[in-house]
């Protein structure tokens, strides 16, 4: 009776020193399902290097391009968004209005890209690729850059932010899961009619219907960001830039993270290896895929689970190097001995799964959004000013685009060895020939991985924010900040 009885206070009012009730952060939860639902339908199943050519039927070129284009429109959206946010007070608050007025026009270009079209003339195929995919990069950017930053306005506990990001992480990421278990029979039902584009318009439309559902729950989450009473001033880029400039730690990640750009490059290509090494053909393989891709996408549980025991003993900084180390290591071990090496089916099934288990068992994306929230800090503590817009393009937008460039480089030796994700469409069996030139490819693409992997845990070990200095640096933000009465 205690228990429930404290259940109950803590529905409505939140512990001691922490700002979240359990309503809250119920909320907040059904509104990161949301986000991952969307995000992940249209990035992991359509809108990609593999699936644009794959379901579009065009040359490969294209859909670097389309990503690049995609994420250069979001570099230039995020700091105006940025500045507009800052000026921005509302009885819904700073942030929430803009989540809201994107959600309509990203739910209707998700649903754009995932109704394939069937145009007989290349050309066309191209046009509607670019017009609809480019614009689903730009927003499901933006919209996850949101979601990665609400964590850091809804409460000033830095370590509430860490501990909130454990419960959050695993329902942003329940909905993928979930996809995993689902689309691979769907898409297999539909090849085996010759029609898989049907399987994945249905995909498209239930996936946004859910999320537009889940995505409002944001409306009964508070905003409290703490003012020291000059947000309302215009921010120009080199003005912020200059303030910017003596932010090391900020620029130590932002290192880390161009280094890292390409350190899940092996995602983009997943879902190719199991329809093609799970065994001898593609729809047993699909038929099969639910529950290994499942066990992938658990990795990230994994890590979520341990942060909150990591995150009291060291430095974030420190827990995201452990953890990158060992999947960068694996990595580098199935690319340098190779996809060909290991036989196709229960073996290379049994590999696959275990070696991008280990690599997907890293906690980055839940603590860089709390350490863009402790820099973010910092910068209110010697300006007075956030600064968030900038701080997400320099962390999220700018590697995102820098990763697409060098996978614009990877494209090269894509293209030397001859992979082609469109002429693997609709193929229930391939030839030995197209077995050969997909295995050549997956080794690089895990070299590729690794090297980014192990580049940036060499400059993220000197990342200057300590836990001990964090812990310094929210006391010193409490004590100067105006509104202390939240």
């Amino acid at each position: 009776m205690k228990r429930i009885r404290l259940l109950k206070r803590f529905w409505n009012t939140p512990p001691e020193g922490r700002f979240l009730s359990l309503k809250e952060i119920t909320a907040f939860g059904v509104y990161s399902t949301g986000c991952g639902l969307i995000y992940s339908a249209v990035t992991t199943y359509v809108v990609s290097v593999t699936y644009i050519p794959y379901f579009y039927n065009i040359k490969s070129i294209h859909a670097y391009l389309i990503l690049i284009i995609g994420y250069i429109l979001n570099m230039f959206l995020q700091p105006i968004i940025g500045n507009l946010m800052e000026r921005t007070n509302t009885k819904w608050g700073r942030y929430k209005p803009f989540i809201l007025l994107s959600l309509p026009i990203f739910s209707a270009f998700a649903l754009m890209s995932m109704w394939i079209p069937q145009y007989s003339m290349e050309k066309s195929r191209v046009i509607f690729a670019y017009i609809s995919c480019a614009p689903v990069i730009t927003l499901s950017t933006f919209f996850n850059n949101m979601y990665q930053t609400m964590p850091n306005v809804i409460t000033p506990n830095t370590q509430e932010r860490t501990d909130l990001m454990t419960p959050i992480g695993l329902l942003h990421g329940v909905a993928p899961s979930l996809m995993n278990i689902v689309a691979g029979p769907i898409r297999a039902a539909y090849i085996a009619k010759g029609m898989e584009y049907m399987g994945m318009r249905i995909i498209g439309i239930v996936s946004v219907g859910i999320s537009i559902v889940c995505v409002l729950c944001i409306l009964k989450v508070k905003e409290r960001v703490y003012s020291f009473g000059i947000e309302e001033e215009k921010m120009g880029i080199r003005k912020a830039l200059r303030m910017l400039k003596s932010n090391k730690p900020l620029w130590v990640l932002f290192a880390a993270l161009l280094a890292g750009s390409l350190r899940e490059f092996w995602r983009v290509f997943l879902i190719f290896m199991v329809q093609f090494r799970f065994a001898d053909n593609v729809q047993t393989a699909l038929n099969i895929s639910g529950i290994p891709l499942s066990i992938v996408s658990f990795g990230s549980t994994i890590a979520m689970l341990l942060l909150p025991i990591f995150s009291r003993k060291t430095s974030k900084n420190r827990i995201i190097c452990y953890f990158s180390m060992i999947g960068g290591v694996c990595l580098l071990v199935l690319g340098i001995v190779g996809f060909e090496r290991i036989p196709q089916g229960f073996i290379s099934a049994t590999v696959i799964t275990v070696v991008f288990f280990l690599a997907s068992v890293t906690p980055i994306t839940l603590l860089i959004p709390v350490m863009l929230g402790e820099i973010a800090d910092l910068q209110q503590l010697t300006t007075g000013k956030r600064l968030e817009g900038y701080l997400q393009n320099l962390l999220f937008s700018i590697p995102l685009l820098v990763s697409q460039v060098f996978m614009l480089g990877a494209w090269v030796w894509q293209n030397a060895i001859g992979f082609e994700p469109k002429d693997y469409a609709q193929n229930e069996v391939l030839t030995e020939t197209q077995q050969h030139i997909a295995n050549k490819w997956f080794d690089a693409v895990c070299i590729i991985s690794a090297v980014s992997t192990l580049l940036m845990v060499i400059v993220l070990w000197f990342y200057p924010l300590t836990k001990k200095k964090v812990e310094s640096l929210s006391a010193a933000l409490r004590e100067k900040a105006m509104n202390k009465q939240i």
